[in-house]
């Protein structure tokens, strides 16, 4: 699973936090789980959700990114979030249900579920993707979300505006030559994300894939290697309009959110 947490601007964070709280943004009593929280986007929404007073479960297999952005959100004077070490890469049922556990003993409930982890190997031809590699990354892209998603979701309906939220990728892009698995994972979440959302349509949990395009990320360095990444968005703008959703009415939206037109 990769981290793409590249350094995003305390500057970013700050004016996007004010931004939102002008306009009425609360979360307070709101229990909201990230997974690749230690990530430049995950660790952007969390930034952002802790100054609106949000409960949080940080979910990465990063355990020295979760424990320095725990350092962020405290460093700030905010409620110190709760972090659950885990690898997405060999988590099954049993480890899923132990998390689905723990946020019923420690918190109030759960209101939103937001999948940011992913695995990414390189670009390569597919004859040459090792099979262990596409397993794996079909394990983090796809199977965790499935799994995690359908442990957590007795949890989310009981929330008043539960939300379940899937970062997606322009397939037009990422189903050329050389994505691999990377590709066929995200088209596979894209079909998933539309099976929960009709299968969740009357219950109060509101599902979203969010194409969050180009930002300043480890992911994107990754692959875009002769690009200048200061050329590329922060991720903490993507993270403002996510969190905007968390808070506001998804009612007849949508059901996939492209921020990259």
């Amino acid at each position: 699973m990769l981290s793409d947490h590249l350094y995003h601007g305390k500057t970013q964070i700050v004016r996007i936090f004010s931004s939102n709280k002008a306009a009425g943004m609360n979360l307070a009593n709101k229990t909201i789980l990230i997974t690749g929280a230690a990530g430049g986007l995950g660790s952007a929404i969390a930034l952002l959700c802790a100054g609106f007073g949000a409960d949080l479960v940080l979910l990465d297999k990063n355990r020295r990114g979760l424990g320095e952005l725990s350092d962020r959100i405290t460093g700030q004077g905010l409620s110190a979030p709760g972090l659950y070490p885990m690898n997405l890469a060999s988590a099954g049922v049993d480890d899923f249900n132990d998390l689905l556990a723990t946020i019923g003993a420690e918190f109030r409930g759960l209101d939103a579920l937001i999948h940011c982890a992913l695995e990414f190997g390189s670009l390569q031809p597919l004859e040459q993707v090792q099979p262990q590699d596409w397993l794996q990354s079909m394990q983090v892209n796809v199977n965790a979300p499935w799994l995690l998603s359908c442990t957590l979701l007795p949890m989310l309906k009981q929330s008043q505006n539960g939300r379940l939220f899937f970062l997606l990728d322009d397939l037009d892009t990422v189903t050329d030559a050389y994505w691999g698995s990377y590709a066929t994972a995200k088209a596979a979440l894209s079909g998933l994300v539309r099976q929960f959302a009709a299968s969740l349509s009357n219950s109060r949990v509101f599902v979203r894939g969010i194409i969050p395009g180009p930002m300043r990320t480890a992911f994107r360095a990754r692959v875009y290697q002769a690009e200048n990444p200061l050329e590329q968005p922060d991720p903490a703008i993507v993270a403002g309009k996510i969190v905007a959703m968390l808070a506001g009415n998804l009612s007849g939206g949508e059901l996939i959110v492209d921020f990259s037109q």
